[in-house]
Order: C-alpha cells, then sequence, then structure tokens
C-alpha cells in the first residue's frame, strides 16, 4: 500500500490521504472534518473515503502529459495509469492551492514575500526563455522549470514583483506564481493578439469577470501574460486560493473533458454545468453568467471551451464560478474538429444551432424557460459583438472580424435577431 498526504496551502496537518491499495485501486479519505471547504464537489466532506472512480477522477486531472511525467514514469517504472505512484513524486506542484507528497513529509505549498522569496528575471534571460518556449516549449536545457503547466503552448508560471519586474520561485521555494506567460510557435505567433482581443471583447460585453491579459516581447518573440485569478496579494505577501476544473467537479476523468467523449450517466454536458452552478455560492448569478459566456465564446468562434476550460474557485464554504479564461478563435484552425465541446440543445455544431436548440440549452442549465427578459440580454451580448466587426481591419483584426461574422450570422436566426453584420470576404467554414 502507498499513502500519500493531501494538504491545502495554509493547513499545517494533512486535509485527507490518497491511497493506493493493495488491489491497485485509489481510495481518497478525508482526515478531518475541520476543512474551509472540500476539495471538490464531487468529494464533499465525509467520514467514508471514496472509492477508486471518484478517486481517480479528481486526481487524475492534477497529472499533466508532459516531458516531466514521462521522465517519473521511465525513471521509476511506474504505469501511465499509476496515478497514486504518479503523484507521489509529482504531487508537491499540483495545480492550484493543493498538494500531494509521502506521508508524513509536511505541507508542500507555503505562501510566498514578493521582497525575499523571488529571482528577477533579467530582460536578455527572458528573450532566451521564451525564444525557448517558441521553439521548442519549453525551458532553455540549462535552466529548471520550476512550475510546469500543462497545455499545447509553451507556458511559463512566473510572478511580477512590485517594480514590474517578471521572477521565478527561488529554487526549493515552492512558493506561489501570480502570473501564466504563453508563447506560441513562430508560426502561430498571431495567437498572441488573437487571444488577447477576445478575452478584451469577453469582458467588456458581459459582467462576469475575464482573466486579464497583456502582450509582452515583440516581432516574433512574443508572448502573452495572464494574470491568475487563483491568487491573493496581500501586501508583499502571495496566496494560493484553491480551484478546481469542471471535469474534477464533475468527478470525470480528463478524457471526458469533451460531452462526445462521454456516455449519458456521465459527461459534460449543459445539463451537468446547470448541477454544478446549483452548488456555487450564488448559484443564479452563476448560470447567468455561464449562459451569457457560453454565447459569448460561440460568438467569437471558440467551440473548445471544454471542461477543463471552465472553473469554480473556493474563496469560502461554496465555490464561485471562476473568471473566464482560454477564449481563442478556434475556427480558424483548420487541423481540429469543430464540434461543439458541449451540446446546445440537439446541435453538435454551431451552425446547427436553431431558436429550439438555444431554448433547450436554457433549461438544460436550470432555468424554466426563456423569458422575454433574457432573450433581450442574449440579444444585447450579440448585438455589442457585432458592434466590434466594423473596427476589426488590418492583419491581425480582420481573420477575428471574418470569424465573428460568420458565427453571428449562424446565430441570427436562434435569437430571433436581425444583426446587420458586415459584410466580410473571408470564408470560415466549421465543417471538415
Amino acid at each position: 500500500m502507498i499513502q500519500l498526504d493531501v494538504f491545502l496551502e495554509g493547513s499545517d496537518a494533512p486535509i485527507g490521504r490518497l491511497s493506493k491499495l493493495d488491489s491497485g485501486a485509489s481510495e481518497f479519505r478525508y482526515l478531518t472534518d475541520e476543512v474551509a471547504h472540500p476539495i471538490s464537489l464531487s468529494l464533499p466532506v465525509q467520514e467514508a473515503g471514496f472509492d477508486d472512480v471518484a478517486t481517480r477522477a479528481f486526481f487524475d486531472n492534477l497529472l499533466f502529459e508532459n516531458m516531466q511525467r514521462d521522465q517519473v514514469m521511465q525513471r521509476h517504472g511506474l504505469d501511465f495509469n499509476d496515478t497514486v505512484g504518479l503523484l507521489a513524486h509529482l504531487g508537491r506542484d499540483c495545480p492550484g492551492a493543493i498538494s500531494v507528497v509521502p506521508q508524513g513529509d509536511g505541507p508542500a505549498k507555503m505562501p510566498g514575500d514578493l521582497t525575499t522569496d523571488y529571482d528577477p528575471i533579467d530582460p536578455k534571460e527572458l528573450i532566451r526563455i521564451m525564444t525557448s518556449l517558441r521553439d521548442t516549449r519549453r525551458m532553455p536545457n540549462d535552466a529548471s522549470d520550476p512550475s510546469p503547466l500543462a497545455g499545447v503552448q509553451g507556458k511559463l508560471a512566473v510572478t511580477r514583483l512590485p517594480d514590474g519586474r517578471l521572477a521565478l520561485p527561488k529554487p526549493g521555494l515552492n512558493v506561489p506564481t501570480t502570473h501564466i506567460l504563453k508563447v506560441p510557435r513562430q508560426s502561430e505567433m498571431r495567437l498572441v493578439d488573437h487571444e488577447h482581443l477576445m478575452m478584451q471583447i469577453a469582458a467588456t460585453v458581459q459582467a462576469h469577470p475575464v482573466a486579464t491579459t497583456e502582450i509582452i516581447g515583440d516581432g516574433d518573440v512574443r508572448g502573452l501574460l495572464i494574470t491568475r485569478f487563483d491568487r491573493v496579494v496581500d501586501g508583499t505577501t502571495v496566496r494560493r486560493v484553491h480551484q478546481e476544473d469542471f471535469c474534477q467537479a464533475l468527478g470525470l476523468g480528463p478524457m471526458l473533458k469533451y460531452q462526445r467523449n462521454g456516455d449519458p450517466a456521465r459527461q459534460f454536458s449543459a445539463a451537468a454545468m446547470g448541477r454544478l452552478m446549483d452548488q456555487t455560492d450564488h448559484p443564479a448569478k452563476a448560470r447567468q453568467a455561464l449562459l451569457e459566456g457560453s454565447l459569448v465564446n460561440l460568438l467569437l468562434g471558440n467551440t473548445d471551451n471544454h471542461a477543463k476550460n471552465h472553473g469554480l474557485i473556493y474563496h469560502g464554504a461554496r465555490p464561485e464560478f471562476a473568471p473566464f479564461y482560454d477564449i481563442v478563435p478556434v475556427v480558424l484552425d483548420e487541423g481540429v474538429t469543430h464540434q461543439l465541446s458541449f451540446d446546445i440543445g440537439a446541435a453538435q455544431m454551431s451552425d446547427d444551432i436553431g431558436p429550439e436548440d438555444l431554448e433547450q440549452f436554457v433549461r438544460d442549465l436550470g432555468y424554466r424557460r426563456v423569458t422575454p427578459a433574457l432573450r433581450k440580454r442574449l440579444q444585447t451580448i450579440a448585438q455589442d459583438v457585432v458592434a466590434q466587426i466594423d473596427d476589426m481591419r488590418g492583419p491581425i483584426k480582420k481573420r477575428v472580424g471574418d470569424v465573428i461574422a460568420h458565427q453571428a450570422a449562424g446565430l441570427e436566426t436562434a435569437l430571433g435577431l436581425d444583426l446587420n453584420i458586415p459584410e466580410r470576404d473571408l470564408v470560415v467554414s466549421v465543417r471538415p
């Protein structure tokens, strides 16, 4: 049997224990009732332990499919599916405020002090790091990555100091970072501008918070710097805030982040998201935010807003719907499927959404019906997004404007609108 202690930042004693039983099954069990909140809606605080299915569904989502995981598997002879064995080596730096460590090791994560716990990155070194992230999707060979991140782009977790400089945690200190730096491949450098623009639009047209972004660098070495919303900076102290993605909250493994990969009894869907919103601190507010954000993602051509790109954040006993993040014009990528991450009514492609699909989607989220006020709100959002098209010209913005025009044209009927969409010359297709 392997037993690991599970900590939340700020707790001196483990709040739970993750075990690999002699049978090979995994189990999670809370060690105390005195916790500010559960680690997941799918793992409520209780005396009994959780079985292998429930345990894996949460903890599998803490493991990234990256080079570090591959190295640990090869070095220690571990199977890809040995969740507990892998976390014994990788769990000190799990995403967010949670950490998983060998029994008796003590807490792995502590708050950081901006004046003592971070090493500033020299401007020339930052360019070297960004170039390596661009070309190899990892840090330079002679530099260590203190906080590995998931994703297809090169990413680095960094901290912004009070004087504006970026910094890395000092070696041996597992203190929080405050920002994520994303650097795409050179051939995809336009993604920096596109994501920044779309995040700005999303923040403008709907009320729910959107992660703050800014562009750093220039030319063919540029990146998107994203402020982490799961951090709190109080004076010079930085603390992590626990969050979980929708896969974890729904008790789904990472392979089920798309509705199409699940089963009606276990899948990421509008109805499942509606049930999650019912468990948040402000259900009506969260449900409205999710509905509005889903429409904005559709209008902006982000068909990849899967379960791991939605989150819940714990500022109290009940979670809140986390800010939106990772909003990109996926329909411009011809190399991926554009099937929706979750169905809108019976529609699986954005071009197929009709009035009855939108109405069913609203009911699936937990509304009784589409009221006139709710319809008016959705129509206003669509009109506000379409109003941005005329200003989208030039090499950076034009393609985003074309995407919005195409997506809005497909949603006009569903919304009961004549959006007066400006004519564009790029043909965008969401179908193979």
